[in-house]
């Protein structure tokens, strides 16, 4: 963890504080008031430490906003200010008298984008739908081939914009208006990833995971453009990108990580044609997402979730949800 004599040398890291603790202390300020009834005081001071807690998280979102804006867009790696944004908050929050702040930006480029399974003219994505499969093996997900088979063809027909099944084990507006709680078909791409959850034989075991195994949540997003960022993608997603890439490929090209440029990415990618890896992969990130916990002495407690876009160049949060 970065001290703070370290962080005061670091002007992101200063203005991270400033922003947190100023606003902090403005709600702190502005909040502040009394009841003559003891009911009310209760009420009031949950009321006023409960908004500070939403006012702190939402400050971390602000200062991941700035951190993304001046970050170096050639390139997007784990190397750089935004993904240290732990470290931060960390150090903020030693700043702050009582509250509590922590928080992380993660790569939402890392994933496998459930949308790229279907290409923009509709039909389906055959590489996207191997990677998607692959991924299922590699966190051992208990699920049988006809059962996985199904399943994608029933996530094919929920993104493509046609009203015909996909095959016997794909879905249309007939199979969800039959249910006893009907809804119709999307056709069109998926705006949150919990959205999988509607489809035809998508059980929550394999999007949350067991005791047994993980699900595909940490590992799948939406909104990216299907290119996965090599510099910030786990293992199981390197794996994923080809039944070729082994154990030893994945420590190697970790190993060499961050990348510059997509040619000194393909001379670590020897499993994988040239070819594959420029449809699959890059070095560069536009969406992200910030999640901060906010706490106060009281207890109260807050947690925020936004997803940060810059694929306009300037930052903006096209996502935000309050636990």
């Amino acid at each position: 963890m970065l001290g703070l004599r370290d962080l005061s040398r670091d002007s992101r890291g200063v203005v991270l504080i400033l922003v947190l603790s100023t606003v902090a202390m403005f709600t702190a300020m502005v909040l502040s008031f009394s009841s003559d009834q003891g009911d009310d005081i209760e009420l009031a001071y949950n009321f006023r430490d409960s908004l500070q807690a939403y006012y702190l998280a939402d400050a971390g979102v602000e200062a991941a906003k700035a951190l993304l804006k001046d970050d170096d867009t050639n390139y997007d790696g784990l190397d750089e200010d935004w993904a240290k944004f732990s470290e931060y908050a960390a150090a903020s929050s030693a700043l702050l008298d009582g509250p509590v702040f922590v928080g992380e930006i993660t790569d939402e480029c890392s994933k496998i984008d459930i949308n790229s399974l279907v290409k923009e003219d509709g039909e389906p994505n055959n590489i996207r739908i191997e990677q998607l499969k692959r991924l299922f093996g590699i966190l051992n997900i208990d699920i049988t081939e006809d059962e996985i088979n199904d399943l994608i063809d029933a996530i094919i027909d929920w993104l493509d914009p046609d009203g015909e099944p996909t095959d016997l084990g794909g879905a249309e507006d007939d199979f969800y208006q039959a249910l006893d709680r009907p809804y119709v078909c999307k056709n069109r791409n998926m705006d949150t990833i919990e959205e999988i959850l509607l489809v035809k034989g998508m059980k929550k075991e394999y999007f949350y995971g067991t005791k047994d195994y993980e699900g595909i949540s940490k590992y799948i997003t939406v909104g990216t453009g299907g290119k996965i960022n090599i510099n910030t993608a786990s293992k199981e997603v390197l794996m994923s990108l080809s039944d070729d890439i082994d154990d030893a490929d994945v420590e190697d090209i970790m190993d060499h990580r961050p990348y510059k440029s997509i040619e000194d990415a393909n001379k670590e990618m020897h499993s994988v044609t040239s070819s594959q890896v420029d449809d699959l992969i890059t070095v560069k990130s536009k969406r992200f997402k910030v999640e901060v916990t906010a706490s106060m002495p009281s207890g109260a407690n807050l947690v925020l979730t936004a997803i940060i876009d810059r694929s306009s160049g300037t930052p903006k949060v096209v996502y935000y949800k309050i636990h």
